[in-house]
């Protein structure tokens, strides 16, 4: 019945994604149709789709995702992922068929069968792979029931787009080294740089309008040239173009941008885990704790995201000025940038908001920086590597410290000053046993007690406890208790507990007399570590 709900599902998600797409496509092509400037209109709608792409796909993802949540009703882990990864293909084989026949309409690109094939079987593999690397955090977290794994959950999802992008440039187009004898006007600025040495790769896009140069190899680099850009780019806009990436290899852009990512990303953890330990060690409140977290981990994305892109425009502005000072015409590089933009139908000019999560900078702002520089005016728009990454990591200092402040030192000082003033804590477990009365047989709960003296195992135990957020109000939580942990301190009354290993619920239990003289509240919390700490000190036979 379950698999009949979730194969329902679907076909009902997969059917309104077409659907929709369908209608975004004859959109597309209308007012293609409709418009008097072909190539303009063409850049406008092809951003469009791209957007709207990317809207529909996250709305049906998180439909589907709740639907499935709720049919599984939180079990059936193994069936959430396999859903998922299938409607992921699914959508992306529906992507690919709607952009082909939109861009056959608005580009007037015509793709050959092999490139269609490649395209299938390439982005499937790509698709895998960050599919399995986006999961990793997901799984865990279920698995677990440990929160913290969702920290991991924006590294994973850049990593795994990382490597879906490698994937395709590296196995979707065929490539050859290009005989640079052949090319004069490419020999010439090979030679200029003193390049000879290096591979000039061509990458066939079959029929895609796709041009563009990549400098590539963290150690050994290439340029990587693609067929259109070849074709398309006039002389001396190609070799204005390959300075600039010649630029990137001058600068060790590869690698100071791979550096730039491995910074960011231990200042992102160190970022949500030093918050998050200095929050967890002052707030009790479970609702106030899970607000502050999720603003936290907001934050921390954000930055994460924002950051990344930001590293890649620095080093897009040092190779752009390189270009200039390399002797290469102003009014020639901005028309090959020009040039490159149009051929790729790409909007020169973009909000500030969208153009900081891109990696390169608006064609608009490269010309005004260009053009600054060419009157003396020019203005630090971007700090160079060295000063972002300083600030950086002076950052993750702090957010480090921090972590180990509150997140290590302060919680075990206060753990062994507080265990030193427990006599012992006293764990019941409550077994249920079957036994005669009369003629009547029944179910009976035994209690079965162990005392714990040990510093070290009160301790194990304490901090299970202390890691419990809490709520006061626990009128609606109702729960089958099988354990009781009561807590011996020297001179004073125990403090007691119950708690249900199946569901990790522990309420603190509050003497009437107390509530009202000594102001002592009761709370309730969850914590399946503390099951897994307590049960080890009983064995399935004792009954």
């Amino acid at each position: 019945m379950v698999w009949i709900k979730i194969l329902g599902l679907d076909l009902a998600c997969i059917a309104l994604y077409i659907i929709i797409m369908h209608i975004i496509k004859n959109y597309i092509i209308l007012n293609f149709q409709n418009s008097k400037n072909k190539e303009e209109a063409a850049t406008k709608l092809n951003t469009f789709f791209i957007w709207s792409i990317f809207v529909v796909s996250t709305a049906i993802g998180a439909l589907a995702g709740f639907s499935m949540a709720a049919i599984l009703k939180v079990k059936g882990l193994r069936e959430f992922t396999l859903f998922m990864i299938l409607l992921a293909f699914e959508i992306y084989v529906v992507i690919m068929f709607f952009t082909n026949k939109i861009h056959e309409k608005i580009f007037d690109q015509k793709l050959k069968s092999l490139f269609v094939i490649r395209q299938f079987v390439v982005v499937s593999l790509g698709l895998i792979v960050m599919l399995f690397i986006i999961l990793i955090p997901i799984l865990a977290n279920l698995k677990t029931d440990d929160y913290k794994y969702t920290y991991l959950l924006p590294i994973s999802i850049f990593i795994g787009f990382y490597l879906f992008w490698l994937i395709f440039l590296n196995l979707q187009y065929p490539k050859k080294e290009l005989k640079i004898d052949e090319y004069p006007f490419i020999k010439e600025v090979l030679k200029k740089f003193n390049f000879e040495d290096i591979k000039v790769i061509l990458l066939e896009t079959m029929g895609q309008k796709f041009a563009n140069l990549f400098a590539a190899g963290v150690f050994k680099p290439q340029l990587l040239v693609t067929s259109y850009a070849l074709e398309n780019l006039k002389e001396d806009q190609f070799q204005a173009i390959m300075v600039h990436e010649i630029g990137h290899i001058k600068r060790k852009h590869v690698r100071k941008i791979l550096l730039g990512w491995v910074i960011t990303i231990f200042y992102y953890l160190a970022f949500v885990y030093g918050l998050e330990s200095l929050i967890d060690y002052f707030v009790q409140d479970i609702v106030i704790f899970n607000i502050v977290i999720l603003a936290i981990l907001l934050a921390g994305t954000l930055q994460l995201f924002l950051l990344i892109s930001y590293i890649g425009r620095i080093a897009e502005i040092e190779a752009d000025l390189f270009v200039l000072k390399s002797g290469v015409d102003r009014e020639v590089y901005e028309n090959a940038l020009k040039s490159i933009y149009a051929l790729n139908y790409i909007k020169g000019d973009v909000s500030k908001p969208l153009e900081k999560i891109q990696s390169h900078p608006s064609l608009k702002k490269r010309i005004r920086i260009l053009t600054d520089v060419e009157k003396k005016q020019y203005k630090e728009y971007f700090p160079p590597f060295k000063k972002v990454y300083s600030t950086l990591i002076a950052a993750m200092v702090v957010f480090f410290t921090s972590y180990i402040t509150f997140g290590i030192l302060l919680p075990n000082n206060n753990l062994i000053k507080d265990s030193a003033n427990i006599e012992k804590i006293r764990l019941i477990k409550y077994v249920s046993a079957s036994t005669d009365v009369g003629r009547n047989g029944k179910k009976v709960n035994l209690r079965v007690e162990k005392s714990i003296t040990d510093e070290k195992e009160i301790q194990d135990i304490l901090r299970c406890i202390r890691k419990i957020k809490t709520k006061s109000d626990f009128a609606n939580t109702l729960f089958e208790r099988d354990y009781e942990i009561e807590i011996y301190q020297k001179s004073s009354q125990p403090t007691i507990y119950y708690f249900s290993s199946s569901s990790g619920v522990i309420m603190k239990y509050v003497l009437a007399e107390d509530f009202v003289k000594g102001g002592s509240r009761p709370w309730v919390g969850v914590n399946k570590e503390l099951g897994k700490v307590i049960s080890k000190y009983f064995n399935s036979n004792e009954n």
